[in-house]
């Protein structure tokens, strides 16, 4: 397997030097999840913000490990002999795949190094801002664009196949807002802690230790990519069906939603 140049590596990365494509997401509410919120506080009123429009590369993390010197990815947590980077360089294929095996903590300290390089405050989504993201202004759809997946609008279903195994982030089929790879190929990690409930009320030994993950990756089924699914992780945990997007509060207006 040939590996990048550094000259392609940035080529094929944060665009133009202003950062990564940002999509603005209108102002709206969020019913979160499938039916219970396991958020202490549920905020169902969202401001309008921006989010990136696919999730982070393999080229894109690879200037922040070269540039910050912030470990680069490695083994996944439970110690599988499948990796995808190899010290600080990985094989071409996989330089515009999103970028796995990074904990919550890895995907924080990316947003740190991005707010600094180019003066915004990146940050991770709230799960309720991923959430309204992902839905696309649709109303009761169960995936980004619609009521159906298929392998071509979505990558899921698969098996560890080395540098096939995932898919580019710009795969698949766009929501309505334009937003790429919200369902398949990649869980994210967002901002917010997950919540426990047993009988309604919050399990208070269970909270603090697990970070919520949306979207669904390339081994799961058709059911696990829906926008209101959600999942969670202790957020140091690392592991290749795991990778995020950056995202930004509005300075100004964003568009409305579209008409449907």
């Amino acid at each position: 397997m040939r590996k990048l140049s550094s000259s392609l590596l940035f080529a094929a990365t944060l665009a133009s030097g202003a950062g990564p494509e940002m999509v603005a997401i209108p102002a709206q509410k969020c019913t979160i999840g499938g039916s219970v919120s396991h958020e202490e506080v549920h905020k169902e009123s969202i401001p309008a913000f921006l989010i990136a429009k696919t999730p982070v590369t393999n080229a894109d993390y690879k200037v922040f490990v070269d540039e910050s010197g912030h470990p680069p990815p490695a083994r996944n947590s439970v110690g599988n002999n499948e990796q995808f980077w190899n010290g600080k360089t990985f094989p071409a294929e996989i330089a515009m795949q999103p970028v796995v095996n990074v904990s919550w903590q890895d995907a924080v300290a990316y947003c740190k190094w991005l707010s600094s390089k180019y003066g915004k405050p990146y940050r991770l989504p709230t799960e309720e801002e991923w959430e309204v993201a992902a839905r696309g202004g649709l109303k009761g759809k169960p995936y980004p664009w619609g009521d159906a997946v298929d392998k071509t609008k979505a990558w899921h279903g698969g098996k560890w196949d080395g540098v096939n195994t995932l898919r580019d982030a710009s795969y698949g089929a766009a929501n309505p807002y334009g937003l790429l790879g919200m369902s398949g190929n990649v869980w994210q990690w967002v901002d917010d802690w997950y919540v426990p409930v047993f009988n309604g009320r919050p399990v208070q030994e269970e909270l603090n230790l697990f970070k919520v993950i949306r979207g669904g990756s390339w081994s799961n089924e058709a059911g696990f990519l829906t926008v209101n699914y959600r999942n969670f992780h202790p957020p140091d945990f690392k592991d290749f069906f795991i990778g995020f997007r950056p995202a930004l509060t509005a300075s100004s207006p964003a568009p409305p939603p579209p008409t449907k």
